[in-house]
């Protein structure tokens, strides 16, 4: 696997922002989550489970797990 580009990574990051933001139901949220969790745009804490952006790197005082 390669390392993201961090300028595609930003922009990746905006776009679940502004769709995120656009939605207007709480299932239309969860499916969002779900997609950029999945497509690895964003990543879920395995301790206190609060998704992140792929640009955070801590959470819970632990670095990222290498599989989020």
């Amino acid at each position: 696997m390669t390392t993201p580009d961090p300028t595609n990574r930003d922009a990746r990051a905006r776009a679940i922002t502004l769709l995120l933001a656009a939605a207007e139901t709480g299932s239309e949220i969860n499916a969002l989550i779900r997609v950029a969790l999945r497509a690895g745009f964003m990543w879920r804490c395995p301790t206190c489970r609060e998704n992140h952006y792929a640009d955070r790197e801590t959470c819970c005082g632990k670095p990222r797990p290498d599989d989020a």
